[in-house]
């Protein structure tokens, strides 16, 4: 699924990096939140920037930044 980052907010928790992350579909405008860890994140993704979502059984598990090569 495609998405559009609206929100980055870091945090740590024991020490490791983690990010609440806002984001809204490009295919139905909706909005989607995840918390994810730094090394579930590919790529330095910052606000405005398409990303893929990728999930196993409807949980976010990796956030990949989309480049404009695709």
């Amino acid at each position: 699924m495609l998405a559009i980052v609206k929100q980055l907010q870091p945090y740590e928790l024991h020490g490791t990096r983690y990010y609440q992350i806002l984001l809204t579909s490009i295919e139905d405008n909706s909005p989607i939140q995840a918390r994810l860890s730094s090394d579930m994140i590919d790529g330095d993704i910052q606000i405005g920037d398409q990303v893929q979502i990728h999930s196993i059984l409807g949980v976010i598990d990796r956030i990949t930044l989309m480049t404009p090569d695709g």
